[in-house]
């Protein structure tokens, strides 16, 4: 298979102070990686450092294949006039060179997968007017858009309810059929179990392999701590966001 990502030992941060550290795993075409940790454990920082926006502090880190980024549409211009048409298009801004601007081409590209992600119908939708599903399949889209082999996504399942939620987990997994790689910074252990792999992190790597193998009792204590509930029924469940710090 091939090797999309692989980090050994690699630390990352802002001015020269590691926010992760430690950090080791492999992911490989058709592949889908859950990130689970606390806000403030490193999650953002790590995919930074996979886009290619912070440079490692220490370790090694190889990427080999165009990364495309689904930030939360929480943290999106709502205010700003453009359709989500005009959103998926900005994917092909990487692929083309610094003076040309997007023509039909990559507006046809865009609209295409608009209706991969069951949205050609909203093409024209200004995107503030979007439901929070609906932007993040925008996003999604303009992930496609960018060429991008290797998708990460940043809680792409913040703020959308349960069946928009299932629906972009099962679009994820489509996409990862196709052979791309996907990582997902989530805090759903139930989604985190259906992903190939799960690298829980806190500062620095709690644990990294299967969902089998990782999401036991001692390394979500050891992610989570205090954010660690009891499920009646047995199992262990872990406390909204905003109670897990914030950063």
């Amino acid at each position: 298979m091939t090797v999309l990502a692989e980090a050994e030992g690699l630390a990352a941060g802002y001015a020269g102070r590691p926010v992760v550290s430690g950090i080791s795993f492999r992911l490989e075409a058709g592949q889908r990686l859950a990130l689970l940790g606390p806000n403030g454990g490193g999650k953002t920082t790590l995919l930074r450092v996979l886009l290619g926006e912070l440079e490692p502090l220490a370790g090694e880190l190889a990427v080999n294949a165009r990364c495309g980024t689904v930030p939360q549409s929480s943290a999106a211009r709502l205010d700003f006039p453009v359709s989500a048409l005009d959103v998926a298009t900005m994917g092909s801004l990487s692929r083309l060179a610094w003076w040309r601007r997007p023509g039909r081409a990559e507006r046809d590209d865009a609209g295409v997968a608009l209706g991969r992600v069951g949205m050609a119908d909203r093409a024209e939708t200004t995107f503030g007017e979007l439901s929070a599903g609906q932007r993040q399949r925008t996003l999604i889209a303009r992930g496609l858009v960018q060429g991008a082999g290797l998708m990460l996504l940043d809680e792409p399942f913040t703020g959308v309810d349960r069946t928009t939620a299932t629906a972009l987990e099962a679009l994820i997994a489509e996409i990862a059929s196709e052979g791309k790689g996907v990582v997902i910074a989530t805090h759903d252990l139930d989604q985190a179990r259906r992903c190939d792999l799960v690298l829980c992190l806190n500062g620095a790597q709690i644990a990294f392999g299967p969902p089998g193998e990782v999401l036991t009792r001692d390394v979500l204590e050891r992610t989570y701590g205090g954010a660690i509930i009891e499920i009646p029924g047995g199992g262990a469940g872990i406390l909204p966001a905003d109670h897990c710090g914030h950063g």
